[in-house]
């Protein structure tokens, strides 16, 4: 049976077969499945790559590696360094709470927001943080471990117990790779067991208890425990406290009672949006000198994930996994997706057949029909290699200069009405890589045709700020020049005594042709035109005029979209719009499955999704065979059948298909068909294809009509 190709093609689980080794699977240890784990990841990549052109498969795949593990570690860090603040104020919390004098339980409560997928990441760091810093009494319960109030109290007890508390001679002795924790005993099951092993403990320090996700908890369950664990406070000055981690600010008040909430002193703490996080993700990811960047239709297709689906961040890179992985894999030109430092030799050791896949990138078909003086690039390699290395160094300070100017024009725009390009950063970049429209730009121009001395003023040493924390190109070193030049000239014109005169010239008449007249729209727009000429005119106006003509040229060329720029298919994934190297249909698929035609297709045609061939109808969709699964039998007799099913003609055909190979005339069927049959039924009723009927007993209706 083959491995799959893909990360949510269906519910399909295929298990590995266990190492036939000594030692029992239950007895290894977590960095042995670590790095079993990471093996595995590695050769499903390797063995995806395997599929590839092989002349370019070693080059691809050792740059997909280096991106992703690139990627990976600046996710990392932003998702740790946004973390850090609210780890300290958490465990400092903790710590000053210490003190058992006070009766009420000391409670934390973490406001995490709604992107669950991201809570066991954080809780993680929490639960490493407190044993470093604060304690090694640390329990970390969820709702899966804790069905009942017993469970709960054994899970909390086993936990609080199972830290190693040996002398750093025994450390030594344990070997280095390996944490075996000290297993409880096993007659501490209770809190009354639990204070007794507490007064023999050398060090005292607190029993925390966090509950990760509160919501789920039922909520006599947790009233219950809540109690319990504050009369053993009381009672048996055992330090327990509370880490609760909830999804909005009012699960407190849902999920306990008055009598038990006022046993709880709380404290609330906020983490940052996840939306903050994003944008902070893009700018670092996308926007600051990496090597691949997204299209606008990858891009796109991200953002409507997280925003309309889960908020989750780890949901977010995994997609973004997904997206590095097949852009080496599918396109083969993307050898030269690499640094400026390794292209040079990557471009010399191309081969002739390589250079033709280049050639045939749309990009440079479309320069070369507008640029018939380039014709020799098709038929000279020696030039087509020079003009390669051009245009990607080009293509790659372009990309550079682009994001910076979309920094600029995110401070020029900062705070006009409407916010025509984006609240954020991230909005203003996907809109320019999208490709803005020129009504938007024609209103930002207006805006800043109507802005005070000061308004201008603070938006341009917003911009200039920008660019001294940025590194310039040659391209925008003009750019920072003529924006220090009428910045100074805004401050001399502040600091000169108010002795400019307006002038106003002498409004001319509307002059209207003889025997024609005008309608009000045509008077209206004669008169309007007179009045901005009789408009009286300063020094002020003739600057602001000088700087807004100025960024209307020379801005708006360094915001052209860089999907537009040639050879942008190698570097801007997902902006391939060739049938046979578009990822962006494929992704799609993956990152927004639609679950009932997933199952439909897997039960119809179980081959594409087993890998054997057993079950292959050789382009037959309507043909069923015996060897297939008894579910995908069932399923495609249910097709022919009409609203109602009958279940015994629908047993019989099934007893048919599975004795047609059988010599055996015998019409009864067997026991064993008959339990297979049921099961299969019962497990279609479970996917929602049939529901029992109540207008015949021994039949089924059918739910579901085409795909």
């Amino acid at each position: 049976m083959a491995t799959t190709s893909s990360f949510s093609k269906g519910c399909f689980v295929f298990k590995a077969k266990p190492e036939s080794s000594g030692k029992s699977p239950r007895k290894k240890t977590k960095k042995s499945s670590n790095l079993l784990h990471r093996s595995n990841g590695d050769l499903n990549a390797s063995s995806l790559f395997g599929k590839c052109d092989k002349s370019s498969m070693e080059i691809r795949q050792d740059s997909y590696k280096k991106i992703w593990m690139s990627t990976k570690k600046k996710s990392e860090d932003i998702i740790s360094d946004s973390h850090k603040q609210l780890l300290h104020d958490v465990s400092q919390f903790v710590s000053e709470n210490a003190d058992i004098g006070q009766s009420s339980i000391p409670t934390a409560l973490v406001a995490l927001g709604v992107n669950l997928p991201d809570h066991a990441a954080f809780f993680s760091l929490l639960d490493s943080t407190l044993n470093a810093h604060v304690s090694p009494f640390v329990a970390m319960l969820n709702s899966k471990e804790c069905p009942s109030l017993k469970n709960m109290v054994l899970k909390a007890i086993q936990k609080l117990t199972s830290c190693d508390l040996a002398d750093d001679d025994a450390e030594k002795d344990e070997e280095a790779d390996e944490i075996v924790p000290v297993k409880p005993s096993s007659k501490i099951k209770t809190f009354a067991n639990l204070a007794t092993w507490y007064s023999n403990v050398v060090i005292k320090t607190p029993l925390i208890i966090i509950l990760q996700d509160l919501e789920s908890f039922s909520t006599q369950q947790l009233q219950d425990f809540v109690l319990l664990c504050r009369e053993y406070r009381v009672r048996n000055k055992l330090p327990i406290q509370f880490i609760m981690g909830i999804a909005t600010t009012v699960t407190l008040q849902q999920q306990l009672h008055h009598r038990t909430s006022v046993c709880l002193a709380t404290k609330s703490f906020q983490s940052r949006p996840s939306i903050v996080l994003l944008n902070h993700l893009i700018e670092q990811l996308f926007m600051n000198s990496s090597v691949l960047k997204l299209g606008p239709r990858l891009m796109q297709l991200l953002l409507d994930g997280f925003l309309y689906h889960d908020l989750s961040l780890s949901s977010f890179l995994m997609r973004v996994h997904l997206i590095i992985m097949q852009h080496y894999i599918t396109l083969p030109v993307s050898s030269l997706c690499c640094s400026m430092s390794e292209l040079i030799d990557r471009i010399k050791k191309l081969s002739a057949a390589d250079l033709d896949l280049y050639r045939q990138v749309p990009s440079f078909m479309k320069f070369i029909e507008n640029n018939r003086s380039k014709v020799s690039l098709l038929t000279d390699d020696k030039e087509f290699r020079s003009f390669l290395q051009k245009s990607f160094e080009d293509l790659n300070s372009y990309s550079k200069d682009f994001s910076l100017s979309c920094r600029i024009l995110h401070c020029l725009s900062d705070g006009m009405p409407d916010a025509l390009f984006g609240k954020s950063l991230r909005e203003v970049y996907i809109n320019f890589l999208i490709g803005a429209e020129s009504e938007d730009w024609d209103r930002f121009i207006q805006l800043l045709n109507i802005s005070t001395s000061y308004e201008l003023q603070s938006r341009i040493q917003a911009a200039l700020a920008t660019l001294k924390e940025s590194d310039v190109s040659s391209a925008l070193s003009d750019f920072s020049t003529s924006l220090v030049l009428f910045s100074e000239e805004l401050k001399r014109l502040e600091q000169a005594p108010d002795t400019d005169t307006a002038t106003s010239p002498k409004s001319p008449n509307v002059f209207v042709p003889k025997g024609k007249k005008l309608d009000k729209f045509e008077l209206k727009a004669q008169l309007l035109a007179s009045a901005k000429q009789a408009r009286p005119t300063s020094k002020f106006d003739e600057i602001k005029s000088e700087i807004v003509s100025w960024l209307n040229s020379h801005l708006a060329r360094q915001l052209k979209s860089p999907t537009t720029i040639l050879f942008h298919e190698v570097f801007y994934a997902g902006s391939q719009v060739q049938s046979s190297w578009d990822i962006v249909p494929w992704i799609r698929r993956q990152v927004q499955p639609v679950p009932r035609v997933a199952i439909s297709k897997a039960l119809s045609d179980p081959a594409s999704y087993l890998g054997c061939n057993c079950c292959s109808s050789n382009g037959q969709g309507s043909q069923i065979l015996s060897t297939m699964p008894d579910l995908c039998i069932v399923y495609k007799l249910h097709t022919e059948c009409g609203r109602l099913i009958n279940l015994y003609d629908w047993m019989l055909s099934f007893n048919a298909i599975q004795q047609k190979d059988k010599d055996d005339e015998n019409e009864e069927i067997e026991p064993i068909i008959q339990a297979r049959f049921i099961r299969a039924v019962a497990q279609l009723q479970l996917l929602g294809f049939i529901q029992s009927s109540k207008r015949k007993t021994d039949h089924v209706a059918r739910l579901t009509w085409g795909v």
